[in-house]
């Protein structure tokens, strides 16, 4: 049980270890645990965080770690951050032009991919670029959910209404069709070599698509 100076909701959870493993929540709550003890993380917005992630950076020798967040489904286009968490004590709000409306989910390769999901599929090639490229707007007309990855040429997005995508370096592909009529929503993927999970609901039932090379 998390410790009462750090009583949250729990949306997501990254680490790169097991002593050092971050959880992000609802109404701004991050909090970051170094083997010992959590401590709770000021992220600087009041947004629901609902997603989570970290990749080594060869160049700088140093964890990069960025969390999105938005009030899905009750926020206004403004209401959108992109976070930055430094030294495990606190978080640094970064640009989020070009991207529209609450954020739902992060992957990134450091230095090299960065990508967003949500109301849209945004990306950047390096985190400083001042706008994040809205073209991959049309790969999808669905709210996306999540994104995971093997690699920057071995991507998968799944969302509302069954969407599940996946970029294998050279062009983008949906699944939905091939998957039927689906009238609920894949929430959450993890990816690991040949297998791709996803999760979600229809109606009152649990789903879960299972992906193998």
């Amino acid at each position: 049980c998390l410790p009462s100076n750090v009583d949250m909701s729990i949306n997501k959870i990254w680490g790169s270890g097991s002593n050092d493993i971050y959880i992000v929540g609802n109404s701004g709550n991050i909090a970051h645990y170094n083997g010992t003890s959590w401590q709770r993380i000021e992220s600087g917005t009041t947004l629901n965080i609902n997603d989570i992630w970290g990749d080594y950076n060869e160049k700088t020798n140093e964890w990069e770690i960025l969390a999105v967040a938005g009030n899905i489904l009750q926020g206004t286009e403004n209401e959108r951050a992109i976070l930055k968490i430094k030294n495990n004590l606190s978080a640094e709000l970064l640009n989020a032009d070009g991207t529209g409306w609450p954020l739902s989910g992060i992957w990134f390769n450091s230095g090299r991919k960065y990508y967003l999901v949500g109301s849209g599929v945004f990306s950047k090639t390096l985190l400083n670029e001042s706008l994040w490229d809205s073209s991959l707007i049309s790969i999808s007309e669905y709210h996306t959910n999540a994104i995971r990855a093997n690699n920057i040429n071995d991507v998968f997005i799944v969302g509302a209404f069954g969407e599940s995508l996946h970029f294998n370096g050279v062009g983008w592909k949906s699944y939905q069709n091939d998957l039927g009529v689906f009238f609920g929503s894949y929430k959450a993927i993890s990816v690991k070599n040949d297998l791709a999970i996803s999760v979600g609901y229809e109606s009152t039932k649990a789903k879960i698509l299972v992906g193998r090379r």
